[in-house]
């Protein structure tokens, strides 16, 4: 229950601050300070003119001045919330608690009066309200200074003649006094603390914090160092790999022309395993090559005008022995639209021969369609379309989700003797992004697949390609 109290009365004094306030941690602070001493505050003060008016045989005007001057502190909050300037209200308040006080101790026995120790909490609540803020300090003295002389001088040459209020109750007024004034420097000073020790918890935590960026700094620079050592590795090595590579593979083809000659069947067989061996071997160094150079972000492109339909033509050459093979036939459409592509033609066919490589290896007796068309929506940069169809096995729903991703268990062309790695359709997709495109797929079991390639017409430094799933849909529905 007292939580909820509080913090409905926590709710109640951020009403009251305004929003420039709110966007500065400090400000904000020093604002709630001043704003629960401006409610809670009357509600103590009023205890010592109803403590006077009790125990006062004979009460006037003075004690409903001095309940009045405190009351008005209910004003400020929303004179706060109203857009006055929070300067010109603590200056004000100030002036109005000095005012409160010493009218009580001139009326009540000067420095023997029992609202005396109130004195003491006037230099506590004005630093309270401006917090380290050095600016308002000259101001807030001296209003306390001109108080205390004007109070001095005052009781010296008017001094009012003593109240009539006996002893043992001036005595009960004292404690009352002493005590509410001690509630209410205590009240702001635990709250003052609790900004306090806020403000050490925050201290740390932006040091910890610091501590973790600096970490983190070092940790991508070491990972940045680790992965310019693996491009570099990958590279040498891959030169190494090559040469003996394409030795076995030079000499397998002499083989494979002397065991025609010898007319060897077997040894034509064997020689071609190995021949079939060192040509995947050595597309797997290409890919893994490939692969680190984008993802180092070293893959250079040499972008250049290119019609559209060569670079389709030279890509179903480059999968047509597959598609041979496997009894297919391929099918090129061109939209009435399609001219000249600013891209790097040598990636956007290694590209295209990917994802055809994969469709002639999975579609037996079948049907592999080529479609590209130019998209033109008005509110992107145009874009082409290249869609790649084929009526082969298809692929399961539980593949599509990591189908693009590296070394995951989905196989695509590559693995359809050797058992793969899942890098071939991982390399397309990363270099398609890399020249500002995308891939999408879509693909139902035993139907076939349909993979959509999505590049820009013209390479520009902030081109964005649109791959949303209505786009995607859009495409992939087209292209059926």
């Amino acid at each position: 229950m007292f939580k909820t109290i509080s913090l409905k009365y926590q709710a109640l004094i951020d009403h009251f601050v305004p929003q420039y306030m709110k966007a500065d941690r400090d400000a904000w602070n020093q604002a709630r300070m001043f704003l629960i001493s401006h409610t809670m505050g009357p509600i103590i003060g009023n205890s010592v003119p109803l403590a006077f008016y009790i125990f006062d045989p004979t009460p006037h005007f003075d004690i409903l001045i001095l309940s009045l001057s405190i009351t008005s502190f209910w004003i400020f909050p929303f004179l706060l919330r109203a857009g006055v300037r929070y300067d010109l209200l603590v200056i004000t308040s100030v002036a109005v608690l000095n005012f409160a006080i010493f009218w009580s101790c001139f009326w009540n026995g000067g420095v023997s009066s029992p609202t005396l120790p109130w004195v003491l909490t006037i230099p506590i609540i004005s630093f309270f309200y401006i917090g380290g803020e050095k600016r308002l300090q000259p101001h807030l003295m001296s209003i306390f200074a001109l108080s205390f002389a004007s109070f001095l001088t005052a009781y010296i040459l008017f001094a009012p003649a003593m109240n009539d209020i006996p002893d043992t109750p001036l005595t009960a007024l004292g404690i009352i006094s002493t005590v509410a004034a001690l509630a209410y420097a205590a009240m702001m000073a635990i709250y003052y603390s609790r900004i306090f020790d806020a403000g050490v918890e925050l201290e740390l935590e932006v040091k910890r914090r610091g501590k973790a960026t600096e970490e983190l700094r070092q940790a991508v620079a070491i990972a940045d160092r680790a992965g310019m050592m693996k491009a570099e590795f990958l590279a040498r090595m891959s030169h190494e790999l090559r040469t003996p590579l394409n030795a076995v593979i030079g000499y397998s083809e002499l083989l494979k022309e002397e065991a025609v000659d010898s007319d060897d069947p077997q040894m034509a067989v064997d020689v071609d395993r190995i021949h079939d061996a060192g040509q995947y071997l050595l597309r797997l160094i290409n890919m893994i090559l490939d692969l680190s150079k984008i993802e180092a972000g070293r893959m250079q492109f040499d972008f250049k005008k290119v019609p559209l339909v060569d670079i389709a033509n030279r890509a179903i050459d480059g999968a047509r022995e597959t598609m041979e093979r496997n009894s297919n036939t391929v099918e090129l459409q061109m939209g009435a639209t399609v001219s000249d592509i600013e891209t790097d033609d040598t990636r956007l066919v290694q590209i295209m021969d990917s994802i055809l490589q994969n469709a002639a290896e999975h579609t037996k007796n079948g049907k592999v369609e080529v479609w590209c068309e130019l998209i033109e929506d008005g509110v992107m940069a145009p874009r082409y379309a290249i869609c790649i169809r084929d009526t082969g096995c298809g692929i399961a729903p539980e593949r599509m989700a990591t189908l693009f991703e590296t070394l995951i268990d989905s196989r695509d062309a590559s693995a359809s003797k050797y058992g793969g790695t899942g890098l071939n359709l991982t390399v397309t997709k990363k270099m398609c992004e890399a020249m500002g495109g995308d891939i999408l797929v879509e693909s139902s079991v035993g139907e076939g697949s349909c993979f959509a390639i999505v590049i820009p017409q013209k390479i520009a430094s902030d081109e964005v390609v649109d791959t949303s799933d209505k786009i995607a849909s859009d495409l992939l529905k087209s292209a059926a």
